[in-house]
């Protein structure tokens, strides 16, 4: 079992058995459907109450994670023994809950998990600023034939971003 493996086994046990609703985005996403090769901090947007987010930090500092800050914005962890960091982020908005309600089962090694669906990651991709346009766009044009167009179309509006994923839009077309 690699590294990433086992860090992300630990994690998933713990929000699976409290059933609590996440997804994994960022690197951790791009890799999962063959747009990265490297996860250097794992991104985690989790819908989570004052008394469950309490209770996982008690469980990120029982595995090694220590927090740089306490909710202003994504917390970010890093781990004492190394491995990939940690980006915590909380479902705050409607399109938070939608990513985390659309999404989709996924494999790496033993460990079962959740990643967006693809029209969720493209979003996301346009929406954070994360990745150039045309890294996004190379995404987009890969799975364009899976995704389902309205609900871009709506999330794009809904999200305030439709002139960037236009833009985005034509430049993959090109």
């Amino acid at each position: 079992m690699d590294p990433l493996e086992r860090q992300l086994r630990a994690l998933v046990r713990h929000l699976d058995a409290r059933e609590l609703f996440y997804v994994f985005t960022g690197e951790l996403a791009l890799r999962m459907v063959g747009c990265a090769d490297r996860v250097g901090t794992i991104e985690l947007l989790a819908n989570l109450t004052s008394d469950e987010r309490a209770r996982f930090f008690n469980f990120l500092e029982q595995e090694g994670y220590s927090a740089a800050g306490r909710w202003r914005g994504p917390v970010e962890f890093t781990r004492r023994d190394g491995g990939a960091g940690l980006r915590l982020r909380l479902a705050g908005s409607s399109a938070d809950m939608a990513t985390i309600g659309r999404r989709v089962p996924v494999t790496l090694g033993y460990v079962g998990f959740f990643i967006p669906s693809y029209e969720d990651l493209v979003l996301n991709l346009v929406s954070d600023n994360d990745l150039d346009e045309a890294a996004v766009a190379r995404i987009y044009a890969r799975f364009q034939n899976y995704m389902d167009m309205e609900y871009l179309v709506t999330g794009a509006r809904e999200r305030g971003i439709y002139p960037r994923f236009i833009r985005m839009k034509l430049r993959a077309s090109q």
